[in-house]
């Protein structure tokens, strides 16, 4: 791949006279203020160019420390003799290292000879947040995937990972205090299959989760790759496997499995009658717990941020609860969404004792009053003007707005190009308040993805494509030459042994009817339509 052409696309780039032969690299030499970068850059170019390298200043890589250079950016000069990167802070060493990496790994990876031009290159992000989502409570993927992930995001310049943990079909992460919670909500006998409309159950059990160690060991490995790891723990909605474990979290003691059908809703039509899906949020014994999984999950996960969900909470329950009755009285609420809002800000002020920053989806502003310092993430895929109202207050907001960053849906329903043409500018936003979105990331849930070929797949090209967006200037950026970059990038996929969608499927169908024909079967009978038909 040229050095002009990678994904994501420098800032500026000028080409100059000449090629760098790869082979000819002999040395590594980090400046003392970067040495923090030196491991995982001396092990990704040893594994690249498979051999070892010295730490001399000839034949070499040579990253010098310049604090005039942004943060996160660097500047790259690729000459006949060597590389120089200049960086004020370790991420922008290694972001100058995988723009090198991008435009030679086909090559190298296959055992052939790499070239790259001679070039001088200026970058830096556009969002410094630049996100992805996975979802493990759904299909549980394991330590490998996650590893492997890690990977492609760092050589895709993305600097957070949003773990999604918990939720009604299964609690993945390991609370001592709590040993349950693994033990009983860490399984499931069961799942709905083949589509939202569908009451078809299969017999296979979905069994995992990380031990605290595990944890531990990811967001080291996470870190190296200038990668944080937020923790989402949903709530107080999507607790049903939590609830299996200690049915004393909900409004009433249900004897209930985790949760084996997908939604926020109980089919009926599968003989259901009744599920606790919202913990009791007038309860101190459930406040309690809420407190003791925070104390654990801030130990396990350095970053500053702690996710709490907030999204599709059911308040059908709390209306007949005496306990929740009781919060609303003390409070003088008049609506549930108010309870909602009151448990989301004491939340917050808990993980602010331990120095962290609340995170929640755009359903926690729907009861007002919420406190100005969460950080809002917008997905849901109809308007809601309360996220620009945040904005306008001085709030700040991550974009995942479900028809450009939902990896999960079909390539039919939101093709690439949906991804790759985002705008942050949305209704209602003052035109100085613009800046308060902070970044952009991608979402992998796992209703229906359940292996990691599948994960993949519906994550490759969109996460090409999110990488740009979250990285480039708009104004340069242009789907068309972006799509034809990926004949060379998908060379960079198969040398990683990543699975991907191919060009008949992430473009969609033009025909309407035959996207169309995609969409429902996807829905209602067939989530592998696409998936089956990519092999």
């Amino acid at each position: 791949m040229d050095i002009d052409k990678i994904i994501p696309l420098p800032q500026q780039c000028e080409l100059k006279q000449g090629r760098l032969e790869l082979a000819a690299l002999e040395n590594l030499a980090v400046a003392d203020a970067l040495k923090g970068a030196e491991g995982l850059i001396r092990a990704q170019l040893e594994g690249d160019l498979d051999k070892k390298l010295g730490d001399g200043k000839e034949r070499a890589v040579v990253i010098e420390h310049d604090k005039s250079v942004p943060a996160e950016g660097y500047k790259l000069t690729i000459g006949e003799d060597g590389v120089k990167i200049d960086a004020s802070d370790r991420r922008g060493a290694i972001y100058g290292v995988q723009t090198l990496r991008m435009a030679s790994l086909a090559q190298l990876k296959k055992g052939g000879k790499a070239s790259v031009a001679c070039a001088r290159i200026e970058d830096e992000p556009r969002f410094e947040w630049r996100g992805l989502e996975i979802d493990e409570a759904r299909h549980f993927f394991g330590e490998k995937e996650i590893k492997k992930i890690l990977d492609l995001m760092c050589l895709h310049k993305l600097n957070v990972l949003h773990w999604h943990l918990t939720d009604d079909q299964g609690w993945r992460v390991e609370i001592k205090k709590y040993p349950l919670l693994t033990e009983i909500g860490g399984k499931r006998d069961k799942s709905q299959i083949n589509g939202w409309q569908n009451r078809e159950v299969n017999d296979i059990p979905v069994v995992g989760w990380y031990t605290q160690e595990q944890i531990k060991d990811i967001v080291a490995y996470a870190a190296q790759r200038g990668i944080d790891i937020v923790p989402e723990i949903d709530m107080p909605a999507h607790l049903a496997a939590a609830m299996a474990a200690y049915p004393w979290l909900g409004c009433r003691e249900l004897d209930r499995p985790v949760a084996w059908y997908f939604g926020s809703s109980i089919p009926m039509s599968m003989g259901i009658k009744d599920w606790n899906r919202s913990a009791c949020v007038g309860s101190p014994r459930t406040m309690q717990f809420i407190r003791d999984v925070i104390d654990e999950i801030v130990e396990m996960f350095p970053f500053g941020y702690f996710h709490i969900g907030g999204d599709e909470v059911p308040m059908d329950e709390w209306k007949k609860c005496p306990k929740c009755n009781a919060a609303m009285k003390e409070h003088g609420f008049t609506d549930y969404k108010q309870l909602h809002t009151h448990f989301i800000n004491e939340v917050g002020k808990y993980v602010a004792t331990k120095g962290r920053k609340l995170i929640g989806w755009n359903e926690i502003l729907h009861g007002g009053n919420l406190a100005n310092d969460v950080l809002v993430q917008y997905w849901t895929p109809q308007p809601d003007p309360r996220v620009a109202k945040h904005l306008n207050k001085g709030g700040k907001a991550i974009i995942s707005k479900h028809k450009h960053f939902y990896f999960d849906m079909p390539y039919a329903q939101y093709p690439l190009r949906n991804t790759y043409k985002f705008t942050p500018y949305f209704g209602g936003i003052n035109k100085d308040n613009v800046g308060g979105v902070i970044g952009v990331e991608g979402e992998c849930w796992a209703e229906w993805i359940d292996s990691p070929a599948k994960l993949e797949f519906q994550m490759n090209p969109r996460l090409a494509a999110l990488s740009e967006v979250a990285w480039l200037k708009s104004d340069k950026r242009c789907y068309k030459t972006f799509e034809a970059r990926l004949d060379d990038y998908f060379k960079v996929l198969d040398a990683l042994d990543v699975n991907y969608a191919k060009p008949e499927i992430f473009r969609a169908p033009k025909n309407p009817f035959k996207r169309g024909a995609t969409i429902r079967a996807w829905y209602a009978k067939d989530m592998n339509i696409e998936f089956d038909r990519n092999k």
